[in-house]
């Protein structure tokens, strides 16, 4: 009898050694730890709170326990909290997390991340809150920090595109008054040239200056503007050529690509205005883009008007339209095709790099 009773009182002195150890080990990592931890009850005052807490909010243990959550807490962030508080108690959610801000006992704003999770007694009541509180305010600061310098540089690219368009335009004037001092009718074209491809290249910078994107331009809207340009600089009566326009989705392309194949598209279209459709012959030009598999490209540009002329080569001609298609086509890794049945189609590929 007296061994039975030893070994449960041996028993029992161990298991409440066990049970001190667990509660020691508990306190020394509630303490201790490096994030902020909570008991809170359910009317949102501090039951428990450890010294990492009391650092990121300034008050002592004694002062925080003596307030509730709500009054610490920044008023734009309290609705918030007391929903989540709402859906916890009711069952919706077992736990949640979030960022808000509290106020510091000097009065100064810092922002946190909470996580709730609330434990129950055994008859299944509700008993408190378990709050893990997370500073982030070197983070949030950073993250201000960061959007800060992009909406500077935002505003720097804007200006960029802005100045460089304008400055295109500059040296389109500049040619064009140039142009009043030529007689030879070949150097006014090779002048009003060179001043439409610097005016494509000023339109690219223009959509820039206007693309919420600031890295890509709607190219088909691009296209069109540039066409439309062209028709007007010839002098197209609307009635002889018409423009078919057509591009199955949206298509966004960066600079590198933008201003090649604006520049492209502005050759082959010319070419076609001035020779395709001689004395008044009235015809279409086609205008199109593709996207194929694999993130390639396709424009196609196309008239019916007299087409090429017999044993065209396109390699060897010494154009320098020509010769910037070409160029150009090579540039963005691209590939031309012709076609020339019933007027002439050109269809250059590449991929989207």
């Amino acid at each position: 009898m007296n061994q039975s009773l030893e070994a449960e009182i041996t028993k029992r002195k161990q298991t409440e050694k066990a049970l001190r150890d667990s509660e020691e080990r508990f306190r020394t990592a509630f303490h201790q730890a490096a994030v902020g931890i909570a008991h809170v009850g359910l009317d949102g005052r501090w039951l428990l709170v450890n010294q990492r807490l009391c650092d990121i909010v300034g008050y002592t243990a004694e002062e925080l326990e003596l307030r509730t959550f709500q009054e610490i807490t920044h008023p734009d962030d309290l609705n918030e909290s007391l929903k989540y508080v709402d859906e916890i108690l009711l069952g919706n959610i077992q736990t949640y997390s979030i960022e808000k801000r509290y106020f510091r006992k000097d009065g100064t704003v810092i922002w946190i991340n909470l996580t709730v999770s609330l434990t129950y007694h055994t008859s299944g009541e509700p008993k408190y809150f378990i709050a893990v509180i997370e500073d982030i305010s070197d983070r949030k600061q950073s993250q201000a920090q960061i959007q800060a310098s992009l909406l500077e540089k935002e505003v720097l690219l804007k200006e960029i595109y802005h100045r460089v368009k304008n400055n295109l335009q500059v040296i389109s004037s500049l040619l064009n008054l140039q142009s009043d001092y030529i007689q030879d009718q070949e150097d006014m074209y090779v002048f009003q040239k060179s001043q439409q491809r610097i005016e494509s290249m000023a339109l690219v910078h223009e959509k820039m200056y206007q693309s919420p994107d600031l890295a890509r331009i709607d190219f088909s809207e691009y296209l069109q503007d540039l066409v439309a340009s062209l028709f007007s600089t010839y002098g197209i009566n609307a009635g002889a050529v018409s423009l078919r326009f057509n591009v199955e989705n949206q298509v966004l392309l960066g600079l590198d690509l933008a201003i090649p194949c604006g520049l492209i598209v502005h050759e082959l279209v010319s070419n076609s205005l001035k020779y395709g459709f001689p004395n008044g012959r009235a015809g279409e030009i086609y205008v199109g883009i593709r996207e194929d598999l694999d993130q390639q490209f396709t424009i196609f540009v196309s008239d019916n008007g007299v087409g090429l002329p017999p044993n065209f080569n396109f390699q060897n001609t010494a154009s320098l339209g020509w010769q910037l298609v070409e160029a150009l086509t090579q540039q963005i890794s691209g590939s031309i095709k012709i076609n020339s049945h019933a007027g002439v189609e050109f269809q250059i590929t590449f991929p989207l790099i």
